[in-house]
């Protein structure tokens, strides 16, 4: 074998990151996750290392809808080129004691996001842009799916609910 060239480097690259808050009905959301893990066969067997309900358990979901329809109608007014994109999964997640998530990414996803249903003190990282967000009820974070992200353990008794979210692009064919 000869390899004639070989290089492991870092280039910059575009990225977005958007943070805010929404007014949501954290009962409702709570209850939802909720019944969405009891019978989950995900539960500490993804990147979330707590409880979380199946992918697409929020994608039909009305009141995650009308989030969407708000985060929509900011992202139509961003200048940023943005390709016309559909929700993929959303799913639900409970961290309690002693849980947390373990570094990844959402990549091939077009964009990513995370729903936060009550405040807490488990942040989320941002380690390639050194950037964290702390929960809140109604904080959201959307960012690029490539960045890395991870969460500590979880030394609370009180446990963090979210719900994360990837979109995709629309290709030929596809329905919204």
């Amino acid at each position: 074998m000869i390899i004639d060239k070989e290089i492991i480097s870092k280039i910059p690259r575009d990225y977005l990151f958007i943070s805010g808050v929404v007014d949501i009905d954290a009962d409702y959301f709570k209850k939802r996750i909720d019944e969405g893990v009891k019978n989950s066969k995900l539960n500490y067997k993804t990147s979330v290392r707590g409880r979380q309900t199946d992918w697409k358990f929020f994608n039909q979901d009305r009141n995650f809808g009308l989030f969407l329809l708000k985060l929509n109608d900011y992202l139509s007014e961003l200048h940023v080129e943005l390709r016309k994109y559909h929700l993929f999964d959303a799913w639900g997640l409970i961290e309690k004691f002693g849980e947390f998530t373990v570094k990844h990414s959402h990549d091939p996803a077009y964009l990513s996001g995370v729903l936060y249903i009550n405040d807490h003190h488990q942040k989320l990282y941002f380690p390639d842009i050194k950037q964290e967000v702390t929960p809140q009820k109604g904080r959201f974070v959307l960012f690029s799916p490539f960045l890395t992200h991870h969460t500590k353990r979880n030394y609370q008794e009180l446990a963090k609910y979210a719900i994360s979210f990837n979109f995709v692009v629309e290709t030929v064919g596809e329905t919204i």
